[in-house]
């Protein structure tokens, strides 16, 4: 099965040149991995919990893993490999290297497709995004650092 594409835009202030959609996109992907490793969503909401055939996979405890933190963090590759794709004046591109390992993985939690070919919504954990007051907060950050 191939993976979707996992990638999505944030608007950017007109006046923000590209240094500063650069800047704004940086923040942008800490704001998710650090939400993303506290266990949440896209809106703020826990991820649903790991199956019990995956708590008791090799990788699951070689990972040293607890079943209760759902962290999307086995290696750390996949939200690490979250980053800037492109930007122009108003939005800017997040995602993955289409094709690559990390954005099936990102699909994978996504769609809840896990290697599946149809999608599970009850087993996705959608972290690609972010809500505009948070958004909001980042602009005004990457402003007073510029």
């Amino acid at each position: 099965m191939t993976a979707k594409w996992q990638k999505f835009r944030v608007r950017a202030p007109d006046d923000f040149g590209p240094a500063m959609r650069e800047a704004l996109g940086r923040e942008v992907t800490e704001f998710i991995r650090k939400r993303s490793e506290g266990g949440r969503d896209k809106n703020g909401k826990k991820f649903v919990k790991y199956t019990k055939e995956y708590t008791q996979s090799l990788d699951f405890k070689n990972a040293g893993k607890s079943k209760n933190k759902v962290d999307l963090t086995l290696s750390g590759d996949m939200l690490i490999a979250l980053d800037t794709i492109s930007h122009r004046r108003g939005s800017i591109l997040l995602g993955y290297e289409n094709g690559s390992e990390e954005n099936a993985k990102a699909d994978g939690n996504v769609r809840g497709t896990y290697g599946q070919p149809t999608p599970n919504s009850s087993k996705a954990r959608d972290f690609m995004g972010i809500k505009d007051k948070e958004l909001d907060k980042l602009i005004d950050k990457v402003r007073e650092n510029f």
